[in-house]
């Protein structure tokens, strides 16, 4: 028996049947991968087509710009040849033309030892047999690719096991495949503000599979798996100005850009869970499945110059043309322009941010993902300054050449002084409702904008329960507030009337969104949460860490295999989970030598505002200091309440916070007086807030009154300097 090429690519045969197991591991693998005798490959390919506009689905308008976006990060963060990497758009992709490149461009020239990089975006669908179990399996699924969604052809998608298929016949072994797509079964164009990825049942069932007979577990192999989504869920895009990406495709370049060793996933699962879960809960939880458990990608081309992007090319004068893409999609949108970076040569050694030989650049325009950045001369007003002045950093044309393919570095975020919601009215609103709702929220204070879901990016949603009831949602469709049927029934001004509490909730979480830094911080500070487990032998559990990464003079980790205190770390997990009626522990860490001021604010898995005020004064750690709270004899933090998702910020600054503390007073007791109790009268535990929006305000107003001048921004923004401040999220889950 012989085969032609096509009859082996979609025959399957090369892909081995078996299980594989899913366990922890710590061999690093990327080191392997850093050899430069290898050749680096990729294949990006963007389906996303439609099924016309009069279909349930219209052509996604994200897919391009993913593969724009994993295609700069490969050449200009992990070295790959742009001749090496090929791909399909939405206009030109077909199961013919993918067979023929994948032929071409990859099983022709790919060696043993290549890396290979094949990414998709664009509509999966699934199809699943009766006998399906409700949540199958990597293993156990057999998902389709859509290429298009026009009818049900055998040449409209791409069963999943057919492309492993083919990535198994390479002779490499070292093979990433991404996906940015999602596997609901459900047809839906919009999941509350933000398209959906899911072409529902589409594709056909391979003859072998019926009800009766359920697929046979497929193996993997030698292919690392990352995946948006899961079998069954769904995966999102989201419009970025005029442009829209994958959320998942974001999340992703933002850890291949930041993250300086081969280690990528606790970095994806970090900025995965800031974009997905405020806005679509555990509806889509990314995957990562590899050969012996590793969490590793490609090695860096340099393995300490990370960022937020890097310079591309010069222009006339003192000007620099830029990638800057690590940053959430608000502070993009509302603090990039004006914010200040530092350049690190591609050949630095080192993360010391006083190095002189580092300039200094303001961006003062974004087309894009592209950013215009001009010198700026150095100034002596703050601790955080480290850059030479405009004369050096433009002294020369062989100086400047150099400048090109350095990393940039966020040193100055350029903030507003004011800031307001977003509201998107759902698809499902009658046109009576739409005006009525937006002649509502026009009288909200909270609120600036309104829009029509799909016209941009919002900060909630408004839309019906059911008939005659409303609520408001996520960007993503989840219930944000749960109302009583009185309060969510009747006119629709009435109903917005009774979400001031939820929208000034909501203004508060995007005020620490904005100034979230977790990446970006100088400040020296770590932090550890440890449940407290229950039974014959209990044992601490690590739930979540994080430790600064961009602190000048970081500490010796003594203890790279363990939490701290004898706890094992974990395998990173995209959202940790905590069990209800245990006890939480904070263990908080200040390496440098001066006070930090602080505490934990967000809302807690009951949906109430909430703080952790550890010290009365918020004189958090001294310099040196380790604290842990609440002791181990005095379990003040027990978790109860809904099984859902508790989102806290981390909040440090290196000045005192009186406005902070005095809001938090007044929102704890209720007292609005000019002289409210002080925090004094109340032990360190978790309070409840009245309101969370007067305490943020307050600390924006304290983080503010430290702004820098190195450069100027317009009356109605300030700069803070990153070696000031901290704003952490942490997120968790109830089970």
């Amino acid at each position: 028996m012989t085969f032609d090429r096509r009859t082996f690519l979609r025959s399957g045969m090369a892909l081995g049947l078996g299980s594989w197991a899913w366990a922890w591991s710590g061999r690093n693998m990327g080191q392997s991968l850093a050899s430069n005798t290898n050749q680096k490959w990729a294949l990006l390919l963007a389906a996303g087509q439609g099924n016309g506009a009069n279909g349930d689905r219209r052509g996604l308008m994200g897919c391009t710009t993913d593969r724009q976006l994993l295609g700069e990060v490969l050449t200009g963060r992990y070295g790959f040849d742009q001749a090496k990497i090929a791909g399909l758009d939405p206009q030109g992709i077909t199961l013919s033309a993918l067979e023929i490149l994948f032929d071409e461009h990859l099983r022709q020239q790919v060696q043993k030892g290549d890396p290979v990089v094949v990414a998709f975006s664009g509509y999966g669908s699934y199809n699943p047999p009766a006998a399906m179990t409700p949540n199958p399996t990597w293993e156990q699924a057999l998902p389709h690719l859509g290429l298009f969604l026009d009818g049900e052809g055998e040449d409209n998608f791409l069963p999943l096991t057919t492309l492993i298929n083919w990535l198994q016949s390479l002779k490499t072994k070292q093979v990433y495949l991404v996906l940015d797509c999602g596997f609901s079964t459900g047809v839906e164009e919009f999941e509350g503000n933000l398209r959906g990825r899911s072409g529902g049942r589409g594709g056909p069932i391979p003859p072998e599979v019926n009800p009766s007979n359920p697929p046979t577990k497929a193996s993997l192999g030698n292919i690392t798996l990352i995946s948006a989504t899961s079998p069954g869920q769904t995966a999102v895009e989201v419009q970025l100005g005029k442009q829209s990406a994958g959320l998942f495709t974001l999340a992703l370049t933002q850890s291949l850009w930041e993250n300086s060793s081969t280690s990528v996933m606790a970095s994806l699962w970090d900025h995965s869970r800031n974009l997905l879960v405020p806005r679509l809960g555990t509806e889509q939880i990314p995957q990562w499945r590899s050969p012996n458990n590793s969490p590793d990608f490609l090695a860096p081309t340099t393995l300490t110059t990370g960022g937020e992007g890097m310079v591309t090319g010069l222009i006339s004068g003192n000007s620099l043309q830029s990638q800057i893409v690590a940053l959430a999609p608000l502070v993009q949108k509302r603090a990039l322009v004006h914010s200040c970076y530092l350049t690190f040569p591609a050949t630095e050694t080192g993360s010391d941010l006083n190095s002189t030989d580092n300039s200094l650049w303001q961006v003062q325009s974004v087309k894009g993902q592209s950013a215009t950045l001009t010198a700026i001369t150095k100034t002596s007003s703050t601790k955080a300054e480290s850059a030479t002045s405009s004369t050096e950093a433009n002294g020369g044309e062989s100086k400047k050449e150099m400048l090109v393919g350095s990393a940039l570095r966020e040193i100055y975020r350029a903030i507003p002084k004011n800031l307001a919601l977003t509201v998107a009215l759902a698809h499902d609103l009658e046109r009576i409702e739409r005006v009525d709702a937006t002649s509502a929220f026009g009288a909200i204070a909270a609120v600036e904008t309104v829009i029509n879901a799909g016209e941009g990016s919002a900060d909630c949603v408004f839309g019906r329960l059911e008939a005659h009831r409303y609520s408001l949602f996520t960007e993503g469709g989840n219930p944000l507030q749960p109302l009583t049927k009185s309060e969510s029934s009747g006119a629709v001004k009435t109903v917005i009337g009774a979400l001031d509490p939820c929208l000034n909730r909501l203004l508060a979480l995007k005020w620490l969104t904005l100034l979230a830094n977790g990446n970006s911080t100088q400040l020296g500070a770590g932090i550890k949460l440890v449940q407290q487990t229950s039974g014959d032998n209990p044992l601490p559990r690590l739930i979540y860490q994080w430790r600064s990464t961009r602190y000048p003079y970081p500490p010796q980790d003594n203890n790279p295999g363990n939490g701290g205190n004898g706890i094992p770390n974990a395998p990173p997990s995209f959202l940790p989970a905590v069990a209800t009626n245990q006890a939480l522990q904070c263990e908080l860490e200040n390496f440098s030598n001066e006070t930090l001021y602080g505490c934990l604010i967000g809302v807690n898995n009951r949906g109430l505002s909430v703080a952790a005020i550890l010290r009365p004064d918020l004189k958090l750690l001294q310099g040196k200091e380790q604290l842990t709270w609440p002791s181990p004899e005095d379990p003040l933090w027990i978790i109860g309440g809904d099984k859902a998702i508790a989102h806290w910020f981390l909040i440090l600054s290196r000045f005192p916070l009186a406005g902070t503390a005095t809001a938090l007073g007044q929102q704890i007791t209720g007292n609005n007086s000019i002289d409210p109790p002080s925090l004094e009268s109340h032990p360190p535990r978790v309070l409840p807030l009245k309101n969370l929006l007067p305490v943020v305000l307050a600390l924006v107003q304290d983080l503010t009154a430290h702004g820098v001048t190195v450069a100027p921004v317009p009356d109605d923004m300030i700069l803070l300097s990153t070696a000031d401040w901290l704003s952490l999220p942490i997120m968790y889950q109830v089970i």
